[in-house]
């Protein structure tokens, strides 16, 4: 059941800078066999890594940031594809005029813990209660104007005078029609005729090419803002496992400290475990108030046998698992009670249709600014009628298969593993720490 677990929380110390440490198994089992064959400890490589604890504002400001990132892509990616097919108009409407509201910062994400069945051994799926990462990557509001600046979607757009529609002609007395000369598909005004002929193949085709372009310059001008947004500082200094390709990891904690947990989540252990549980879950955590306890700390390194031999995790593991739903705490709280709280930033590649929210595409159609011709008899001159024309193939919103960077509160037990990393972290800020 942990037979394959590698990279575990170990332990929260309490140091002038308080700091989580973490225990690669592979690399641990490395070392006890370097050891054996007698070498010096300093030459048989790591196996802990430390990371400074980050208050919880702290964290919030890169999810707040990384939520910048993907807002200032998402957006810039809809007018880049709007502007593109509506070359040249455009150009001069939206790109020779900046509509945008000046600098942006996207609202701050909620601390919101993520739980889900991939964390947990199979015995546990659906009793621990699921909390997808509530990171939000979407626009905080959809509009009808652009939130970036002109400069981030008009970039080495040259005008593009190609013919894309023929516009129609009615021809009305009074509030009567007479007749109209014009096509048969119907533009968004029914007020306007429908264009003659109209190139949609053309409309896809310059969609296509825009979505291209940003598929490829605007994902890395995001891939840039993710990695400044997780930059480390005084205030942040995460753990990186393999970079972005696993997860960036961050312990996190408040300066208050929380109690008023405890009961509750007993109890939801309890309830959803049964049995015995249901009457020792509360007497099983509430030996962190009486100091640390052997159920918790059975793993202390450098004696830990556990890792290299018995392919189980310290104390009773089904209520050490629901540890993952403990809030964001002090360190003391963790130090007490045998868990800590990571904040956790991670790429995710997937096809998307952007915008994903489905109350959100009806703003962010495709649609080619067409005008048609009316004619209000006796004046002979036609006035010129907007007949906005729907392009088809991207209701549903626009293709995505990028990087996005998603971002979650994660809570993890001493001795159990921590999700979404592999292989070894790339820094370690023992210095730092002691």
């Amino acid at each position: 059941m942990y037979r394959h677990r590698n990279n575990i929380y170990n332990q929260t110390s309490l140091t002038p800078i308080p700091h989580a440490r973490f225990l690669n198994v592979d690399a641990f089992q490395k070392f006890k066999q370097c050891q054996a064959r007698g070498k010096e400890s300093s030459g048989c490589g790591t196996y802990e890594f430390t990371a400074p604890y980050s208050l919880d504002s702290e964290t919030v400001r890169v999810g707040q940031a990384l939520r910048t990132a993907w807002q200032r892509l998402e957006d810039r990616y809809y007018w880049r594809a709007l502007v593109r097919l509506n070359n040249p108009l455009m150009n001069l409407t939206h790109c020779a005029l900046d509509w945008s509201s000046g600098n942006h910062k996207a609202q701050a994400p909620a601390i919101v813990l993520n739980t889900d069945n991939g964390m947990v051994p199979t015995q546990l799926a659906g009793k621990i209660p699921s909390q997808q990462p509530d990171d939000r990557l979407k626009m905080d509001r959809y509009r009808l104007l652009p939130t970036v600046p002109n400069s981030d979607y008009c970039g080495k757009l040259d005008p593009d005078p190609s013919l894309m529609y023929l516009p129609g002609t009615c021809v009305w007395i009074g509030s009567s029609k007479l007749f109209c000369i014009e096509g048969d598909k119907p533009s968004l005004n029914p007020l306007a005729p429908a264009p003659l002929g109209f190139r949609f193949d053309l409309a896809d085709a310059r969609i296509q090419k825009a979505t291209g372009e940003a598929q490829t310059e605007y994902t890395a001008d995001y891939l840039r803002d993710v990695v400044q947004a997780l930059a480390p500082n005084g205030k942040f200094l995460p753990l990186p496992w393999s970079g972005l390709n696993d997860a960036i990891v961050a312990p996190v904690m408040k300066l208050q400290p929380d109690l008023a947990f405890l009961q509750s989540k007993a109890q939801e252990a309890g309830q959803a475990l049964g049995g015995v549980f249901r009457a020792t879950a509360y007497a099983y955590y509430l030996q962190g108030l009486g100091g640390p306890s052997a159920a918790l700390r059975v793993h202390t390194l450098p004696i830990n046998k556990d890792v290299l031999g018995i392919p189980n995790p310290p104390g009773v593991w089904k209520l050490e698992e629901f540890k993952r739903r403990f809030p964001l705490n002090n360190p003391a709280m963790y130090e007490r009670f045998g868990y800590t709280t990571l904040f956790e930033a991670w790429n995710e590649v997937r096809p998307h249709l952007l915008p994903e929210e489905a109350s959100a595409k009806p703003l962010r159609q495709m649609i080619y600014l067409a005008v048609g011709n009316n004619v209000f008899l006796p004046s002979p001159f036609p006035v010129p009628t907007p007949a906005p024309m729907l392009i088809p193939n991207y209701s549903a919103g626009l293709p995505y298969a990028g990087p996005q960077t998603r971002f979650a509160w994660v809570s993890v037990a001493e001795g159990y593993e921590v999700p979404r990393v592999k292989g070894q972290p790339a820094a370690d800020y023992r210095v730092v720490t002691r």
